[in-house]
This record gives C-alpha cells, sequence and structure tokens, in this order.
C-alpha cells in the first residue's frame, strides 16, 4: 500500500468522530443501534478504537461499560461465526444515550486520536491480517467485553481495559502490527487477572 493510502486507513481514526458529531448535532438522544450502524461502517477496528474511547472519555455514563462490554461480547461471537455486521437484541438496540455527553467525549476522543496518528504506519502486517489473527482479537475482545461487564462499576478499571481495545483498533485500521503487540502487552495482564478472579 502506498504512503497515501496508508495515511487514508489512519484517517479513519478521526473521521469516525466526525460521523458522530453529525449525528449527535441534530438529537437529543443517540440510540444504541444507530451508535453501532455508524461505527460498523467503518469496519472492525474503527469499532473497537471508538468503543474503547467512548469508555474511557464517556465512562461515567451509568451502564456503558457494561453495554459496551456487551457489545465486544456480541461482536466477537459474530466474528468467530465468520458473519458480518453486529445484531443486537431489541432492548439493547434501543438503548438511548444523550447526545451532549456524546458529543463531549467524542471531542476529547478525537483530540487524542489525532495525536496517535502520526506514531501509526503499516508495518508488521503478517500480525494483522488472515482468518488467524481475527479470530485470536475475537476471543481476546471477548474477554475484554467480559471483563468490562463485570468490573464496570469500579472506578478506573473499565479504563485499564478499554486502552488494549484502543490500542488493537488502532492496529486494525492502520495494519500496523506494532499496535498490535501493545494491545497484546497491554491485555494479557488483564485476561490472567480476570481468569485467577474467575
Amino acid at each position: 500500500m502506498s504512503d497515501d493510502g496508508g495515511s487514508d486507513d489512519r484517517d479513519h481514526l478521526t473521521e469516525m468522530f466526525g460521523d458522530l458529531d453529525s449525528l449527535t448535532e441534530t438529537q437529543q438522544e443517540l440510540s444504541i443501534g444507530t451508535l453501532v450502524k455508524t461505527m460498523e461502517s467503518r469496519g472492525v477496528g474503527p469499532f473497537y478504537v471508538l468503543t474503547g474511547m467512548l469508555v474511557t472519555f464517556v465512562g461515567s455514563i451509568p451502564g456503558l461499560p457494561a453495554i459496551a462490554g456487551g457489545l465486544l461480547i456480541l461482536l466477537s461471537a459474530q466474528t468467530l461465526r465468520g458473519k458480518r455486521g453486529l445484531w443486537l437484541p431489541h432492548w439493547l438496540r434501543d438503548r438511548a444515550i444523550s447526545a451532549d455527553t456524546l458529543r463531549s467525549g467524542s471531542h476529547k476522543a478525537q483530540a487524542f486520536a489525532a495525536k496517535l496518528t502520526p506514531f501509526v504506519h503499516e508495518r508488521l502486517t503478517w500480525l494483522v491480517t488472515g482468518r488467524g489473527p481475527s479470530r485470536i482479537f475475537a476471543v481476546l475482545t471477548a474477554l475484554c467485553g467480559l471483563g468490562m461487564i463485570l468490573v464496570g462499576f469500579i472506578p478506573g478499571l473499565p479504563i485499564a481495559l478499554s486502552l488494549p481495545l484502543i490500542a488493537l483498533g488502532i492496529g486494525l485500521t492502520g495494519r500496523d502490527g506494532v499496535w498490535i503487540i501493545a494491545a497484546l502487552a497491554l491485555l494479557l495482564p488483564g485476561v490472567v487477572l480476570l481468569t485467577l478472579g474467575l
């Protein structure tokens, strides 16, 4: 892929927040279904980034870490089954979040993503492509989602779980294996602790 193509991939990290801003400008509340549909259009990498950043910057919404965890588990299950798209139960799809709160968190996340973009480059792509890695990532993100559900009520812990999710999403979006390695390094200790806790 050319440098221009790599730049286009990296732009997805910030463009998706523009999509979210457009939605929140005209509505007082945004349903989970609408939010997921917007994230899906960008691909699984941006989905991970946006989910992780919303937990990090908008985590004060009661139940948001658990909702994010549920979305991750559902997406992981469908990835393992070889399905595209994300099916949501009605009760989750219709759950609404304040547009003002989402917009505030989105602006913070967009500024953060813009600072990370220069450090994303296409490298070690063998860690990113293929069905094998995608299945491994699905299992790891499912565990991450489970952790968000179990410890979402404990201040700070959901953010700790969202950091490897953000790194994984950046790696997939920019086809950057270095970020994949960083995600694994951040996630594996949490998975071990979660497994021991269970």
